[in-house]
């Protein structure tokens, strides 16, 4: 399941790319077009089974600009510690009976988050910038323990997402403040044959609900991508 949830995203990821491509293409002359590079900090809010928390993020984030809209690439990870979870699991005989079933206790020391964001400027100026974005990506845990297939599996999932934001443009410099919200994943399930015939089956989430960031950063205008192509002798 796991992998065609993957495979789901990675289509939905590359769809959202051409999309923004086309917007961008339409769109870009002069000056409008441009790549900016940056990082940022700020803190997620999340939930596992065991609870809610949140934890510190830094990240590295590419953004491409047309007029009014841009395609946002941006990797996350979240720093924790002993971060508590759960997962279920029921054994089954060779007629799906269950011969034994009970919860398994496991901890995860960060989270790590990749995104792709179609954007829009809907008012757009050289000083102060409003945006909003919808996006997919991938979310899964790190430092699990115990760290197995079960926990691989359960820590990871995809998402959708929708950010608001607001830049200010300082020269070449763009500072930012962003919201992120993504959606609840859904369950997955982990099955394994075992002795005697029976099947052991590992199901849940180490991350339930949807999480939520908030993160500030500076991003460097990285200049017109159409005037480096002209430099490199193309028309």
């Amino acid at each position: 399941m796991m992998r065609m949830l993957s495979r789901s995203i990675s289509v939905a990821g590359l769809a959202l790319c051409l999309c923004a491509g086309r917007l961008l293409a339409q769109e870009s002359g002069g000056s409008n077009f441009r790549w900016y590079v940056g990082g940022h900090g700020g803190v997620t809010f999340f939930s596992t089974p065991t609870g809610s928390s949140e934890m510190p993020v830094a990240g590295g984030h590419l953004l491409i600009v047309a007029k009014r809209t841009g395609l946002l690439l941006s990797l996350d990870h979240g720093f924790g510690s002993n971060e508590t979870s759960s997962y279920d699991f029921v054994v089954v005989d060779s007629a799906g009976s269950a011969v034994n079933q009970g919860t398994v206790s496991t901890t995860f020391s960060g989270l790590r988050k990749a995104s792709a964001v179609l954007m829009v400027f809907p008012i757009k100026n050289d000083y102060v910038n409003p945006y909003l974005g919808v996006g997919v990506g991938i979310l899964h845990t790190t430092g699990n323990d115990p760290d197995n297939e079960a926990t691989s599996a359960l820590g990871s999932s995809g998402f959708g997402s929708l950010i608001g934001g607001l830049e200010f443009r300082i020269s070449r410099f763009t500072a930012f403040g962003q919201y992120q919200i993504t959606t609840k994943p859904q369950v997955d399930e982990v099955r394994t044959p075992i002795a005697g015939g029976l099947e052991l089956r590992e199901f849940g989430r180490l991350t339930v609900d949807g999480t939520h960031t908030l993160t500030a950063g500076l991003r460097f205008d990285l200049g017109s991508s159409r005037e480096s192509v002209k430099t490199g002798g193309y028309k």
